[in-house]
C-alpha cells in the first residue's frame, strides 16, 4: 500500500508541476511586450521602480538628468497645487493591451493601449461605476522596446516623461 501511495503522490506532483511550469514560464519570460506592459503599470501607478525598465537614454536627458525623479518632482508639484495627495494622481490600468509592430535582435517597435481608472478605495470604485460615477481613461501609443545588457527595456519617447 505504501508503494502506491508514493507512486499516487508522485504522479500527481509531476502532472501539477506540468501543468503550472508553462504559465511560471510565460510570466518571467523576458519580452519586450511584457516589459512594456509592466512599466505602463509602474508609470501610472507612480511607482518609482519604473526605472529599472528604461533603457538610460530613456532614463536620462541630454543633461544626465533622472527624468523618473524630474517625473516624481513635478507630480508631487502638480497635486500640491491642487490642494491634493500624490496617490490621488495615481491611475489604475484595467486593461493593457499590446501589438509587436515590428521586432529584430535588439529592437521592438510596439502599439499600446490602456484603459485606467483613478486609484482610490475598491468599494468606493464598485459604488461609483453602479452609479456611473467612475470615469476611463485612455492611453495609446507606440513605445520603442530595446534590448539593453541582454535585457529589454523602454526606449525613449512613448511615454509622457519630462525632457
Amino acid at each position: 500500500m505504501k508503494i502506491c501511495f508514493r507512486s499516487i503522490s508522485l504522479l500527481v506532483f509531476l502532472a501539477m508541476a506540468l501543468v503550472y511550469a508553462p504559465v511560471v514560464q510565460a510570466e518571467t519570460a523576458d519580452s519586450p511586450e511584457e516589459v512594456v506592459k509592466t512599466f505602463t503599470h509602474k508609470f501610472f501607478m507612480l511607482d518609482e521602480d519604473m526605472a529599472d525598465y528604461l533603457s538610460r537614454e530613456a532614463l536620462y536627458n541630454e543633461n544626465d538628468v533622472n527624468r523618473v525623479a524630474m517625473y516624481f518632482r513635478l507630480q508631487e508639484q502638480n497635486a500640491a497645487r491642487r490642494g491634493l495627495e500624490m496617490d490621488y494622481l495615481k491611475m489604475r490600468p484595467l486593461l493593457i493591451k499590446t501589438r509587436v509592430v515590428e521586432q529584430d535582435e535588439d529592437t521592438a517597435v510596439i502599439e499600446l493601449s490602456a484603459v485606467m481608472v483613478r486609484s482610490i478605495n475598491p468599494l468606493y470604485r464598485i459604488v461609483g461605476y453602479v452609479f456611473g460615477l467612475i470615469e476611463e481613461h485612455e492611453f495609446e501609443t507606440t513605445v520603442t522596446a530595446v534590448k539593453e545588457d541582454g535585457t529589454w527595456k523602454v526606449g525613449p519617447g512613448g511615454f509622457p516623461l519630462p525632457a
